[in-house]
């Protein structure tokens, strides 16, 4: 009986452990691999087709916000640039960006603002339920950066999505 009591106490601090670490684990891996320039293990870490959407998404919300502005020729202008920006967003949505984005906070250094140019960033790891997480970005200086999603898969975590801040 005691063999059996401990066995599932050892199956509970296991299942906890990973619960707990698995996290932090899929966000070093993710860096590691971004820091080290590894494409194919950035493949293998991400979900690609669906971080494309969620980026896609991003701008056509955008998009929509300043359509109201221009009045018709307003709204003509936005439906052009949001069809365009889906076609940036499958091109510029590469292993090589998501290594810059998780190592500078910036899909292309150009897009990042001057001041936070060289400046470290640090990731957070919130939990958002037992089938997702969020690493929350912060640079030196406090500014808030982007925050990554990511979605449970199998035993691992994939990055599947982020927010522009």
């Amino acid at each position: 009986m005691k063999k059996v009591l401990a066995f599932i106490v050892l199956i509970a601090i296991i299942i906890g452990g990973w619960y707990f670490a698995s996290p932090w684990l899929a966000m070093k891996g993710l860096s590691d691999a971004a820091q080290a320039g590894d494409t194919a293990e950035l493949e293998e870490r991400v979900d690609f087709p669906a971080l494309r959407a969620s980026v896609s998404d991003q701008i056509s919300e955008a998009t929509r916000r300043r359509q109201g502005q221009g009045g018709l020729l307003g709204e003509l202008g936005g439906a052009v640039a949001e069809q365009l920006g889906r076609r940036v967003t499958d091109r510029a949505v590469t292993p090589d960006a998501v290594g810059r984005l998780v190592a500078s906070g910036a899909l292309a250094a150009g897009l990042l603002p001057e001041r936070l140019r060289g400046q470290e960033i640090e990731w957070d790891v919130e939990r958002d339920g037992f089938d997702h997480f969020r690493a929350v970005g912060t640079f030196e200086d406090g500014t808030a950066g982007p925050i990554l999603l990511f979605a449970r898969d199998g035993l691992g975590w994939k990055l599947t999505g982020l927010e522009l801040p």
